[in-house]
């Protein structure tokens, strides 16, 4: 008894580890195993204390995964470095979005102030460096209506006197105001054929033409043209003087006596008529030719002021355009931001919660089912229909079980509890 007290005294005690290592996962489904079998010893194999045993161990392994903190802090890993990406990601479409934003104030100011300047302008030209006089407006039409009736006057004047000169036959009754301008000449012209009449209506045209000619070349200052213009009104002054002469010599001829001179130069130059049909049409010209000068002088600052007009118009047309791809960034900016905020706010839900991996879970509730119909086959004596049948109950309470609690995909490997849930 003394020898066997000194050895007991003698051989060491063991310590207890301070840190119980996890048991690794092949140790777990053993162990998973073997629980399901005693479990189904007890209650003799019977699916609906299956049932209660199922839910049990579910809550213990889900209880088991909330405590394992570096487990959870493995598995939520990706979820951490997928909210750090979208966080980034965010700061960055965050600075970009208001960048674009700024721009997209900038044009808009632009366009605003683009369209009060076509406002503008028209009122005051001068405020956009546009050479304009202020009443350029009001000179152009009183000028253009001027116009209008010296046209028509000119008209009347060189349609009258060149069928006067050329084709009428002029009779006693006929005075100097009679010979110039004759109300029937476009009628008679019309009944003498085509050609008197295209010759009559188209006469003015030639004085037109001159006309416009001395305000081009007026307007192109040298020399060169300064002999034009002048060679211009003596073509004029020579063609309204042939029409007189030829006026004034039919009228001489028709009141001539025998004791009067043949018609000549000087007697033309003599005649008071003839100095009256020349101003009558000349000085007419004259002043078509200048009011026509100022009307295309003011049209031409109209152009300015609506030359100026389109390129505005044309600069806010090409800055809408940019703005409406501004506007398409911004949107599609806007989106992904709202769309990574609903993320990074699921993923906080998701790393505040904890993750249960699932396909452990049913690796070791399928070891625990196992090691329960094992039982059943090798240790609770039944007959062989009633041992398949209470393998089949087995089954059918351990697969509702799975889906009941929404496990029964592969599609995942981990099942994800926010803190919302």
């Amino acid at each position: 008894m003394g020898l066997l007290k000194s050895i007991a005294q003698i051989k060491p005690t063991k310590k207890p580890d301070l840190e119980t290592e996890k048991p690794s996962f092949e140790d777990q489904k053993v162990t998973y195993h073997e629980d399901g079998r005693s479990t189904s010893r007890l209650c003799q194999g019977r699916s609906e204390n299956l049932q209660a045993s199922l839910s049990a161990i579910y809550h213990k392994f889900e209880n088991n995964c909330k405590k394992e903190e570096e487990e959870q802090i493995k598995l939520k890993q990706p979820y951490v470095t997928e909210l750090k990406g979208k966080k980034t990601l965010m700061l960055t479409k965050g600075e970009e979005l208001q960048r674009e934003k700024e721009k997209l104030e900038e044009k808009e100011k632009k366009i605003d102030k683009l369209k009060s300047d076509i406002v503008n302008v028209r009122r005051t030209p001068q405020d956009y460096g546009i050479p304009v006089e202020r009443k350029s407006s009001s000179k152009f039409w009183i000028g253009s209506i001027l116009l209008l009736f010296l046209t028509v006057y000119i008209f009347i004047f060189y349609i009258s006197t060149s069928f006067s000169a050329f084709f009428r036959t002029f009779d006693p009754s006929t005075e100097l105001f009679g010979g110039m301008f004759y109300p029937k000449a476009i009628q008679e012209a019309y009944d003498a054929g085509a050609l008197e009449l295209g010759f009559i209506l188209f006469i003015p045209f030639v004085f037109f033409g001159l006309g416009y000619l001395i305000h081009v070349f007026m307007h192109k200052h040298s020399i060169a043209n300064v002999f034009k213009v002048i060679l211009l009104f003596i073509t004029t002054f020579v063609f309204d003087a042939l029409l007189a002469y030829l006026i004034d010599e039919k009228l001489y001829n028709l009141n001539k006596t025998f004791e009067d001179p043949e018609f000549s130069l000087s007697v033309a130059f003599s005649s008071p008529s003839f100095w009256v049909i020349i101003f009558a049409g000349f000085v007419s010209y004259i002043i078509w030719g200048l009011v026509f000068d100022i009307v295309m002088k003011e049209h031409a600052d109209r152009d300015k002021i609506e030359n100026y007009v389109i390129s505005l118009e044309k600069e806010i047309k090409n800055l809408l355009q940019i703005t409406a791809k501004q506007n398409e960034i911004i949107e599609s900016l806007e989106k992904a931001l709202s769309e990574s905020k609903i993320r990074c706010a699921e993923l906080e839900d998701i790393i505040d919660g904890f993750i249960l991996p699932i396909r452990n879970y049913k690796a070791l509730s399928s070891e625990y089912l196992q090691g329960w119909q094992e039982c059943i086959t090798s240790e609770i004596v039944l007959g062989p229909d009633q041992t398949k049948e209470y393998l089949n109950e087995c089954r059918i309470v351990y697969d509702n079980h799975i889906s009941q609690l929404d496990l029964d995909t592969d599609d995942y490997q981990n099942k994800v509890y926010t803190k919302t849930l």
